[in-house]
């Protein structure tokens, strides 16, 4: 859209009258692309471009991009001559390896180049052969207060630096993360020991390593790990008094965390832990509010207790089959995930618990009374339960009169049940299925993911159940299954839904059955 700037007919577009800096925000938020197409709007947009602090670039060797490269050499030609300050500087590099040779040279033109403006963030990630990124000269700037490196090698920091006197320190890097990056076991010390003020550090599937050692980081708050499974990490020591959020994802013959009294947040995940190390960890954490586990195992498969918590709030633990205990006064949320019903003790139930669920794979499980009186009993544990999710690939017949031999145990109180069948044909024996699982679940709500025929057998089993005047089986262990009232709805939009009846049901197609769940009270 133009506007009309004088009587000789001279126009200006509208995007000239906006301020520099909003148009290098307008810039921040479009692709390399997008910009690229926006600066030729007008010169003022075309300058702005070239002078945004803020650079993002994608370019692939190999593919005929030759224009977007020399575009890229003239921008950052005109940034050198200008002395334009560049805040942040993100490089995007595919390349094979017949054009490396090729790609290297101006990758370390361009860095160059914005290392010289002052650049403070830079985003470095460059797909196979892996670039010698010049990591000696970006950690001695001054300004440098982010590096993210995919892709990267950084063998070339000398490994003399790290008994050198002369060993150059970075004090401005604040934020490090290494992705798929080659370095060893020395190469990291020394890159530990060169940024003493790291607040949060990353290393994802760096596959020399064989072990990790974290200390001497003064203010460091976030510590992120993952390693893969081709990784031989032989084991991982954290010792970080400030030292507040750690996730460790992958396997490793030791793990010791030392010192982090100050620490809130642990996520641990396809791991052996020894003995004592969580009670230990627990006890000397005293802010410790998240846990979050993951495939956890004691060693020798020794169970392990997560006791005497008076700090956690969140607890999430996920195919954790040697958990023993669990004692948290103060927890707010306990999701529990896994294929098998859990055999622990919650000893305590804290009045501030508002989200409490579990999610069961009961893939190849024989699912038969004794299971579900099984359930009955974990889900027992709790006076309520915010959620439980079951998923089944069986529809068993349940013999009902194991389950009367059981009518002592606690009525659990389920507020929704989602309940997974959509991988079974056979509804032979619905009608008992439905009663095991009101009988050991107590659902308010139930949520049901099937085919048509097997929604519309559970519709017929739960209207029975509502207007049978007397126990089902004759016997009164089963009578908490009788209800009071029975309503379906369907959602027709993610807040709203409407009541539908049973020929209403019947007539539904399979996508409109997804959005069925039924209301119960008794």
């Amino acid at each position: 859209m133009r506007n009309q700037k004088n009587k000789n007919s001279h126009t200006t577009w509208i995007g000239d009258k906006l301020p520099e800096c909003l148009i290098h925000k307008i810039f921040s938020c479009l692709s390399y692309e997008e910009a690229a197409n926006s600066s030729l709007l007008s010169k003022t947009w075309l300058e702005a471009w070239s002078t945004q602090p803020n650079l993002k670039f994608k370019v692939e060797y190999g593919k005929g991009n030759n224009n977007n490269r020399k575009r890229m050499d003239k921008i950052m030609e005109r940034y050198r001559e200008r002395k334009s300050p560049i805040d942040k500087f993100a490089l995007y590099i595919s390349s094979s390896t017949y054009h490396h040779v090729l790609a290297f040279p101006r990758i370390d033109k361009w860095l160059d180049i914005a290392l010289q403006n002052g650049v403070k963030d830079v985003v470095c990630k460059v797909s196979v052969p892996s670039y010698p990124f010049p990591i000696s000269t970006f950690l001695a700037s001054k300004s440098l207060r982010e590096l993210v490196l995919t892709g990267c090698d950084i063998m070339s920091l000398s490994l003399s630096t790290s008994t050198s006197d002369q060993l150059v320190k970075c004090h401005s890097l604040r934020r490090l993360s290494l992705c798929d990056v080659r370095l060893d076991d020395n190469i990291l010390q020394t890159l530990v020991n060169c940024c003493p003020l790291l607040v949060d550090l990353k290393i994802q599937n760096c596959s020399l390593l064989t072990k990790i050692e974290l200390r001497n980081l003064e203010n460091i708050k976030s510590v992120y790990i993952t390693t893969s499974y081709i990784d031989h990490i032989s084991s991982v020591e954290i010792q970080a008094p400030t030292l507040e959020h750690l996730s460790y994802f992958g396997s490793c013959i030791a793990f010791d965390i030392i010192e982090c009294q100050n620490l809130k947040s642990l996520e641990l995940s396809d791991m052996a832990i020894s003995e004592g190390f969580l009670e230990c960890l627990i006890s000397t954490s005293q802010n410790l509010e998240r846990l979050i586990l993951y495939f956890v195992s004691g060693e020798l498969h020794e169970r392990f207790n997560i006791c005497r918590s008076q700090s956690l709030k969140v607890l999430a633990i996920q195919d954790c089959e040697d958990i023993g205990e669990i004692d948290a006064s103060n927890l707010v949320s306990l999701e529990i995930v896994g294929s098998e019903i859990p055999e622990l003790n919650i000893a305590k139930v804290s009045n501030q618990l508002k989200n409490s669920q579990i999610d069961l794979r009961c893939y190849n499980n024989l699912i038969n009374a004794e299971w579900f009186c099984k359930l009955r009993i974990f889900l027992s544990n709790l006076t309520t339960w915010s959620q439980v999710s079951l998923h089944f690939d069986d529809c068993n017949e349940i013999n009902m009169k194991d389950l009367q031999l059981h009518h002592s145990i606690a009525i659990p109180q389920v507020f929704v049940l989602n309940v997974d069948m959509r991988f079974i044909n056979d509804v032979k024996s619905c009608p008992n299925f439905v009663d095991a699982l009101l009988w050991s679940c107590h659902p308010r709500r139930l949520n049901l993911f099937s085919t048509i025929e097997t929604i519309t057998c559970f519709m017929d089993r739960l209207m029975y159940m509502k207007n049978s005047s007397h126990s089902t089986y004759d016997g009164s262990a089963l009578c908490h299954s009788q209800l009071k009232e029975v309503k379906a709805y369907k959602f027709i939009s993610e807040h709203e839904h409407v009541e539908v009846d049973r020929q209403e049901l019947a007539m539904m197609t399979q996508i409109e059955m997804d959005a069925i769940f039924f209301l119960l009270d008794r």
